[in-house]
């Protein structure tokens, strides 16, 4: 069994910001407006009666995770992905007694995580039972989910703001920052979007915590905010039953602020991905 070391959240220092505003953005980009882009997205899914016709999802595969900060270590193991309707499970595994993996639920009404000891959350498990919005919106997961946001808009009337082709790891990107109707708080969520393509291949979720007042006056200068970055990445498309969906999903967390930092990161490859089955609603919470 690989040999991790225990980690803890601790404060931590800042983060630099990802993303970079594309010079000379085209015109015609200029003038697209959120919902245009959410239109080309859906249309490089499926069509709409292939999306329609897919009640539920499972999606399969193996998963990896490694400690860069803030622990060591890294873990093969396995992942399984839920969804139907807006209900989601969202797990990885692994074989070992300080890291079990993460387990994420929904089941419609409230969020459930697992624990990786008793009374004890994960990091990500915190941050995702904290700000519990990115399962109940759907976000987690991308278009892996039935419970994708962007297939429904009407029902979540969320605030979408178009802010052009950025430039993220030498790639043109186009990105629509998301605000939930209710629920985000601080919490800043960004999509983006192939620039060709328009799929969905990056979630951003970033919050900052600012830092807490010194006691004295002269201590100020050395607080630091918190801050706590989320990132997924989607990449492998294929077509099943008629949709195009990732097959490649990285997560990387990170929380920098006063003292240290920590840095995890998930790989996920998807093995399959099946539609309309029979799923117990008991796997939408975590007991």
């Amino acid at each position: 069994m690989p040999k991790i070391f225990h980690f803890k959240l601790i404060c931590l220092l800042s983060l630099p910001i990802l993303c970079l505003s594309a010079p000379g953005l085209p015109a015609k980009d200029a003038k697209m407006k959120a919902e245009d882009v959410v239109a080309k997205h859906l249309a490089s899914i499926g069509a709409p009666e292939a999306r329609a016709a897919a009640r539920n999802r499972v999606v399969s595969g193996s998963a990896q995770v490694i400690f860069r900060q803030g622990g060591q270590g890294q873990l093969p193991g396995k992942s399984n992905i839920l969804s139907e309707g807006r209900e989601v499970r969202y797990g990885m595994s692994f074989p070992a007694l300080d890291y079990p993996g993460e387990q994420l639920a929904f089941d419609g009404e409230k969020v459930t995580v697992g624990q990786v000891r008793p009374g004890q959350r994960s990091p990500l498990s915190s941050f995702v039972y904290t700000y519990d919005v990115i399962l109940k919106e759907g976000f987690l997961g991308g278009t892996l989910l039935t419970a994708w946001p962007l297939l429904d808009l009407t029902a979540r009337q969320p605030k979408l703001d178009y802010t052009g082709l950025k430039k993220i790891e030498g790639k043109q990107l186009h990105e629509v920052k998301y605000k939930a109707k209710k629920g985000a708080g601080d919490l800043q969520v960004s999509l983006y979007f192939d620039a060709e393509s328009f799929r969905h291949v990056r979630t951003q979720y970033r919050l900052v915590r600012p830092a807490n007042m010194a006691g004295r006056p002269e201590d100020s200068s050395a607080q630091r905010d918190t801050i706590y970055t989320l990132v997924e990445q989607f990449d492998n498309f294929k077509e099943v039953d008629g949709l195009t969906l990732p097959h490649a999903c990285r997560l990387d967390f990170t929380i920098e602020g006063q003292s240290s930092t920590l840095m995890t990161e998930w790989d996920i490859a998807v093995a399959q991905i099946v539609h309309n089955q029979q799923i117990d609603p008991k796997y939408f919470s975590v007991q």
